[in-house]
């Protein structure tokens, strides 16, 4: 997945700035007429479930959906069969629930990017590399089942509306017959590789120092104010990871310099090699409440989250 992220980090942005800013979705409209001509002419196959595209079937998909700041252009749609493009629209809703998103934002960014990296790379790399992110390939399928239909991927399809360029699905790998015959009988199972955990991440929140050699220095004001300014917008638990991107829009939002949250800890004096949990400890303990999943999660949230949900709703 951290692959994808570098490949789609246009996208991603985009994404997330439309939703901490509470944009408005564009309206849409289809491939222009000669381009959807041109791929019905020249046989041109669904990318997910492999049938044959007519002008009756087929319909245009917006790849970064407009609900969460997807733009109106050629390179953002492509054309697939109808209940596949049903199929996509009603994955979204079941994993993201219903717009508007920013109202769940940034506590569902997580799901929304790999909802996000799941819709381009079935478009650019093929149906089958949407496996990658388990959670939606599993509803999108079962979606198909549950109509009655099956995703029978094509060996190629014509991929976004910019161009004319043909896709064609790389091969995978398989064992031969012998090699799977012994490996059932021995009970080998073919070993998966997990995504690699950031480096940052193993640095900013694993190891910490302890509290009793720790030197508390007074810093100003304005440092509590925009940190828990910052995570008081924030309904229920949100990843350290993920707070830390929107901690940096939020800055900008403010009219401060963009900067890392350790960055911004040492511009007001706090030693760098400080974490954030230790700075939890040492300056927000009664603001902020923090836990630990696996050795390279971690999840942060106010203590006075009742409070500012009551506000939030106030406003709305």
């Amino acid at each position: 997945m951290l692959d994808y992220e570098d490949e789609y980090t246009g996208m991603l942005e985009d994404a997330f700035n439309f939703l901490f800013r509470k944009g408005k979705t564009i309206n849409g409209s289809c491939l222009n007429t000669s381009k959807h001509n041109f791929i019905i002419s020249n046989g041109g196959h669904c990318l997910h479930c492999g049938i044959k595209l007519t002008q009756r079937n087929s319909n245009t998909e917006h790849i970064h959906d407009r609900a969460l700041g997807g733009a109106n252009i050629a390179s953002n749609k492509i054309i697939i069969c109808k209940p596949c493009n049903l199929a996509r629209n009603k994955t979204m809703q079941i994993y993201l629930g219903v717009p508007s998103y920013w109202r769940g934002f940034p506590g569902n960014w997580d799901r929304i990017k790999k909802y996000l990296l799941w819709n381009a790379v079935t478009v650019d790399k093929g149906h089958n590399y949407g496996r990658c992110f388990t959670e939606v390939h599993e509803i999108f399928e079962d979606i198909l089942l549950g109509r009655g239909s099956r995703s029978n991927p094509p060996n190629s399809w014509y991929g976004r509306g910019d161009n004319t360029k043909i896709i064609f699905s790389p091969k995978q790998h398989s064992n031969g017959f012998f090699i799977r015959f012994f490996d059932k009988i021995f009970g080998y199972k073919k070993a998966t590789l997990k995504p690699i955990q950031p480096l940052s991440n193993l640095n900013t929140d694993l190891v910490d120092e302890p509290s009793n050699t720790r030197k508390i220095i007074d810093v100003e004001k304005e440092f509590y104010h925009h940190i828990i300014s910052a995570i008081s917008r924030i309904d229920g638990e949100i990843k350290l990871v993920t707070f830390s991107q929107y901690f940096q829009s939020y800055l900008l939002s403010q009219g401060l310099p963009k900067k890392s949250i350790k960055d911004f800890a040492r511009s007001f004096g706090i030693p760098k090699k400080r974490t954030f949990v230790e700075i939890i400890d040492d300056y927000f303990s009664d603001e902020i409440s923090y836990r630990r999943e696996g050795n390279y999660t971690v999840y942060i949230s106010s203590k006075k989250q009742r409070v500012f949900q009551h506000h939030s709703s106030e406003e709305e």
